[in-house]
C-alpha cells in the first residue's frame, strides 16, 4: 500500500527510537555471479555507487543506478538482476525500537507508519553527502576500536538526518509492507522446500510464535495449514495436467514420502490422488472441491489459486475476486458416527478421567464402544504425555489400532499385535506377523475403527483427526523422525512394556556391535549412496530417512558422497532431490536402491552409458531392495534392513 510520509510524525518516532547499528557492508556483484534472494535480518538502507541493476524489494522493482537509495524493513526480500557488468552498493543494517517510556502518541504511530519498516527508493538531489557518510561509516566500522564504533553510530544519525531531509523535500511516497503478505508470497514460491514454522522464522528473522500470531490474525488459519493447502492445490494441477508419477508429484510439492502425501491429499480433498486423476476432477465439474478461503483483511481478495505459468500469473476466482469454497458431503459412515456421538454423549454420564488433555470427561463414544472384556482387563488408567498432551490410557492396552501404520513395527517388537493397522504396515517384512489384523487402509475410516473396539489408537499428529478419534478411544499422536531407541522407549511407556523395549534395544546394540567392525573392514573409506527409482527424469538420495540409511550412516557411520552428506544429511532433511545428469557426482562406491515407489510399472532410470560406467556398477556393488518395508525405520523393518545391508556389504567383491 502506497502511503505519503508525514515527516513530522516520522521525526517524532525517530527522536524517541533507540538505534543499534548491526553491520555496514560494501558489496560488489559481477556479471555471471549467482545472486540468491536475500531477506533483510534487520531494517536496511541500500545505497548504489556503481553500475545498474533491477532491484526488487518484496517484488516491487526499482531501476537502480548510481546514487539510488532504497530502504526496507526486517524480513523484506531483496532480489537483484544485473543490467550492467558490475554493480556495487553499500548495505547498512540497523535495528530500531521504542523504549517503554515512549508516549502513547508515538506508539500509535508505530502501528501505522513504522519508519523502520517502510519501503521506498529514490535518487536524492544531493547524493554526495550521503555517499561520503556511507564511505566513512564503512571505513570505521571494520576496526576493533569502540570509540570508532561509537562514531559510526553518530555518522548513521547524520546519514538518517540528511536522508529524511531530502525525502521531505522530494515528497517521496513509500510502501507499507505486511509480514503476512510476505509469508504468503514466500510459501507460494518455496512450497516444495522442507518449510516449518521454525525455518520460516529463521528466514524472516522473527520468532516462531510471533509469525504464527500475525499469520493467524490476518488469515484465520495457521502457517502449516496454509502450506499444506498450497501443496495439495499444486498437486491437483500436476495430476490433471501432467503424466508425472505419484512419486514425482509428491516430491515436487514437498512430500518425499508417497504414503504420507496420499494421506494428506485424501484428508484435504476427500479422495485419493489416483481417484482424483481418474475422475478428472476440476472446480468447474465438481462443486465439492475444497479450495482455500482465508478470512484475511490483506489477503482474501488477492490470495488466489496459483497456477504455474512462466508467461503470466493466472488465478482462479469468482466475479467478486474472492476464492470459492466448495464443500464435500460427508460419507454416510462418518455421518452415522457423528450422529452416534451426539446421541451417546447426550445419554451418557461424564467419566472421571479425560482421554486427552483438552477434555474434562471421558468421551461417551469410547465408553460405549470399548468391549467389556477389554474394559475389565484395562480398568486402571495411567497418564501418558504425548505430542498431543497428557492422555489417559489403559495401563496395559490390548486392542490397539495403528492408524499411523509406519509405526506398527514398534508394537510388534514389544510382542503386541494391533487389532487394526494402516496399509503401510503390510509388507514383506511383516508377512506372517499381522495375521488376523484388519487393514484399515491409507485413510482414517472412523466407522471401521469403531467396530474394532480399540482401547488405544495411535495416529499421526493431526489435530482434527485426533479430536474425532478421541471420541472413540484414547488417542496418542506420534511423529516421524524421532530416533529409533527413543521412539521405542516411548512405545514401551505407552503400552506398559518398557522392559520389552529395553530388551529389544540391548539385543539391537549387540547386533550392531557384532556387525559394525565387519562392515567397516569390508567398506573401508569408500562411500555409500542410497537412491530410489521413482522417476525417469529425476531421482532422490537419502540420509537417515529409512531405506537402510539409519543403519548405513547412523549405526555404521559409513561415508556418503560429499553432495549427499551436505544436501541430505547435514541439512537435516534426510533426503535430497538430485539431477540425473550429474549422477556420477552423487554415486558412491556402493549404491543401495529402494525399488518401492508406490506406483506400478515405474519406468527404470538407472540404465544407459553413464550408469554403466559408474565404479559401483562395474564392480557389482549395486544392491536393490524392492520391499515397501525398506522405506521405514521401525524395529521390524530395521532388523530386515540390517541383514540385507550386512550381507550386501560384507559379501561384495
Amino acid at each position: 500500500m502506497k502511503v505519503s510520509i508525514d515527516m513530522q510524525e516520522q521525526l517524532l518516532v525517530w527522536n524517541w527510537a533507540a538505534l543499534n547499528l548491526m553491520d555496514v557492508r560494501y558489496i560488489t556483484i559481477e556479471a555471471g555471479d549467482r545472486v540468491a534472494p536475500y531477506f533483510f535480518p534487520a531494517s536496511a538502507f541500500l545505497y548504489v555507487t556503481h553500475g545498474s541493476a533491477t532491484v526488487a524489494l518484496d517484488g516491487t522493482e526499482h531501476v537502480s543506478k548510481p546514487f539510488y537509495i532504497l530502504h526496507g524493513g526486517k524480513g523484506a526480500r531483496l532480489d537483484i538482476t544485473l543490467t550492467d557488468d558490475t554493480f556495487r552498493y553499500y548495505l547498512i543494517l540497523y535495528k530500531a525500537f521504542l523504549p517503554k517510556s515512549a508516549e502513547r502518541h508515538v506508539l500509535r504511530q508505530m502501528e501505522q507508519q513504522v519508519p523502520f519498516r517502510l519501503q521506498y527508493g529514490f535518487v536524492p538531489l544531493h547524493p554526495a553527502i550521503l555517499y561520503k557518510l556511507a564511505e566513512q561509516m564503512l571505513s570505521e566500522w571494520h576496526t576493533s576500536k569502540r570509540l570508532e564504533h561509537l562514531h559510526v553510530k553518530a555518522l548513521f544519525y547524520q546519514f538518517v538526518y540528511d536522508l529524511l531531509k531530502q525525502l521531505d523535500q522530494q515528497q517521496v511516497t513509500t510502501t507499507s509492507p505486511n509480514l503476512t503478505s510476505q509469508l504468503i508470497h514466500y510459501i507460494q514460491e518455496y512450497y516444495a522446500e522442507p518449510l516449518t514454522r521454525e525455518t520460516l522464522a529463521k528466514t524472516f528473522h522473527y520468532s516462531g510464535p510471533y509469525l504464527s500470531k500475525c499469520f493467524k490474525r490476518e488469515t484465520g488459519t495457521s502457517i502449516i495449514d496454509y502450506l499444506i493447502r498450497v501443496r495439495i492445490m499444486k498437486a491437483e494441477e500436476l495430476l490433471l495436467r501432467t503424466n508425472l508419477s505419484l512419486h514425482e508429484i509428491a516430491a515436487t510439492v514437498g512430500y518425499p514420502d508417497v504414503s504420507y502425501f496420499i494421506r494428506m491429499f485424501k484428508k484435504q480433498i476427500g479422495i485419493t490422488p489416483k481417484q482424483f486423476k481418474s475422475e478428472g476432477f476440476s472446480p468447474a465439474k465438481n462443486a465439492n472441491h475444497p479450495i482455500i478461503k482465508l478470512g484475511s483483511s490483506i489477503a482474501p481478495r488477492k490470495l488466489r489459486r496459483y497456477i504455474d505459468n512462466s508467461n503470466d500469473n493466472h488465478y482462479q476466482k469468482d466475479e467478486k475476486g474472492d476464492l470459492r469454497m466448495y464443500k464435500r458431503k460427508l460419507p454416510v459412515g462418518i455421518t452415522l458416527l457423528l450422529c452416534l456421538t451426539l446421541l451417546v454423549t447426550a445419554c451418557a454420564k461424564p467419566a472421571s478421567t479425560a482421554s486427552t488433555s483438552g477434555n474434562k470427561s471421558s468421551p461417551a463414544v469410547g465408553t460405549n464402544t470399548t468391549s467389556s472384556k477389554a474394559k475389565s482387563n484395562n480398568s486402571e488408567l495411567v497418564t501418558y504425555t504425548a505430542i498431543n498432551g497428557d492422555v489417559q490410557i489403559p495401563k496395559n492396552p490390548q486392542r490397539v489400532v495403528m492408524v499411523a501404520g509406519a509405526f506398527t513395527g514398534h508394537l510388534l517388537a514389544l510382542g503386541l499385535k494391533p487389532v487394526g493397522a494402516g496399509d503401510e504396515s503390510f509388507n514383506s517384512y511383516t508377512e506372517g506377523k499381522l495375521d488376523d489384523v484388519v487393514n484399515i487402509g491409507n485413510d482414517v475410516p472412523y466407522e471401521k475403527i469403531m467396530e474394532l473396539q480399540p482401547d488405544l489408537i495411535v495416529v499421526w499428529n493431526d489435530a482434527e483427526t485426533i479430536e474425532k478419534l478421541s471420541k472413540i478411544a484414547p488417542t496418542v499422536a506420534v511423529e516421524y523422525g524421532v530416533p529409533l531407541r527413543k521412539q521405542l522407549i516411548e512405545f514401551g511407556k505407552m503400552t506398559g512394556r518398557e522392559e520389552q523395549a529395553q530388551a529389544w534395544i540391548a539385543d539391537w546394540d549387540t547386533k550392531i556391535a557384532k556387525y559394525k567392525p565387519l562392515v567397516r573392514q569390508a567398506v573401508g573409506d569408500r562411500s555409500v549412496s542410497i537412491f530410489d527409482s521413482g522417476s525417469a527424469k529425476e531421482f532422490y538420495a537419502y540420509g537417515s530417512f529409512g531405506r537402510g540409511g539409519d543403519i548405513i550412516y547412523g549405526e555404521f557411520d559409513l561415508k556418503a558422497p560429499p553432495i549427499i552428506q551436505k544436501e541430505a544429511i547435514d541439512s537435516g532433511k534426510g533426503w535430497a532431490k538430485l539431477s540425473l545428469e550429474l549422477l556420477p557426482q552423487y554415486a558412491g562406491d556402493y549404491i543401495f536402491i529402494s525399488g518401492w515407489t508406490g506406483e506400478e510399472n515405474v519406468a527404470p532410470i538407472f540404465e544407459g552409458k553413464v550408469w554403466e560406467n559408474l565404479p559401483a556398477v562395474k564392480n557389482n556393488r549395486v544392491y536393490r531392495e524392492n520391499s515397501r518395508g525398506f522405506v521405514f525405520s521401525d524395529p521390524i523393518s530395521l532388523e530386515a534392513q540390517l541383514q540385507f545391508v550386512v550381507d550386501s556389504l560384507t559379501n561384495s567383491k
